[in-house]
């Protein structure tokens, strides 16, 4: 996967979803972003800023994310892959 584009998809989750520094010791592009109700380590985000994700990856890329495929975006490799199934590299 193209750093540059990984880069450019954590950077600009962490701003737009007001990330706080303490939640991200240990992020790693793998991290599960949303909240999942049990031990696995997330950064506990919520529907709320799904909308938001949404809504970045729109302004980012011009790709507007149908409703059912939300749940695929868990990670930032995730959101990277989904993109990339897309046609969206960068």
């Amino acid at each position: 996967m193209n750093e540059a584009f990984l880069t450019k998809i954590r950077e600009n989750l962490i701003s737009h979803l007001d990330i706080e520094k303490e939640a991200l010791a240990g992020f790693t592009d793998d991290t599960i972003i949303f909240n999942t109700g049990d031990d696995r380590p997330n950064l506990g985000l919520d529907s709320m800023d799904a909308l938001e994700l949404v809504t970045m990856i729109f302004e980012l890329f011009g790709f507007d994310v149908p409703a059912e495929d939300v749940k695929k975006l868990y990670s930032v490799n995730a959101i990277a892959a989904y993109l990339n199934e897309q046609g969206i590299t960068e």
